[in-house]
């Protein structure tokens, strides 16, 4: 039997650029406060998706946390393999290259951008709106593919995702699991690291403690107070 054609949103997504890993423009000489290992998964538990943002935002844009090159300072060049003045990663041993983002959320894109003053990090918007860069949450399969071809391409990785609650109404919790296990599956063999944001209580106990087995839990109950 013939496969059916693939929806027009599902195309278009294809052809985005969001599977892309370009680094962010350098903004901070100060090394970053947060320190994520490669092929680590860090759950964060968290009401609103605050404190992961703000870890991954101080990750993009920021040193590494255990940057060597002290004598480095900001660039707002993104093509730097002509240029023989101090940069950050020029000396690096193990990243060897600024950090690679990508955001999948229930926010919208272009908030997020003005708002953390992001310009080549790509964004995937979960929704049943059809864009370039939207994501049906019903597809789940092909947001997957998305994360997985990113990892696989990407040096020194970081993947931001929010939102799991809402993948939960347009799919079964069981189908929601198998996907965040192949994204760790993937994370764990990758230079990649991955940030999922999720609240708890949207969640009953079994759901919850399948989705912080093999990954790192982030508790933030304190944060903000």
């Amino acid at each position: 039997m013939a496969k059916s054609p693939k929806s027009l949103s599902e195309r278009l997504f294809k052809k985005s650029k969001a599977a892309t890993p370009v680094a962010e423009t350098l903004t901070s000489s100060s090394k970053s406060k947060f320190k994520l290992e490669h092929r680590r998964v860090y759950l964060v538990e968290e009401a609103k998706p605050v404190f992961s943002m703000k870890m991954f935002i101080d990750i993009l844009k920021g040193r590494c946390f255990d940057c060597e090159n002290d004598e480095s300072f900001t660039c707002e060049s993104l093509e730097c393999s002509s240029c023989n003045l101090p940069c950050p990663c020029r000396k690096c041993t193990k990243s060897k290259r600024r950090t690679q983002g990508l955001i999948v959320t229930r926010r919208y894109p272009k908030e997020i951008r003005e708002n953390y003053f992001l310009q080549t990090t790509p964004i995937i918007w979960l929704s049943t709106v059809s864009g370039l860069d939207s994501a049906d949450p019903a597809k789940l399969s092909v947001l997957s593919d998305y994360l997985v071809n990113f990892m696989e391409k990407s040096h020194n990785g970081v993947i931001y995702v929010d939102g799991l609650e809402y993948l939960t109404t347009s799919n079964d919790f069981p189908r929601v699991l198998r996907a965040v296990d192949r994204w760790t599956e993937i994370a764990m063999t990758s230079s990649s690291s991955l940030i999922l944001s999720f609240d708890p209580r949207a969640f009953d106990i079994k759901e919850v403690a399948l989705l912080e087995r093999n990954r790192e839990v982030v508790r933030t109950e304190n944060e903000g107070k």
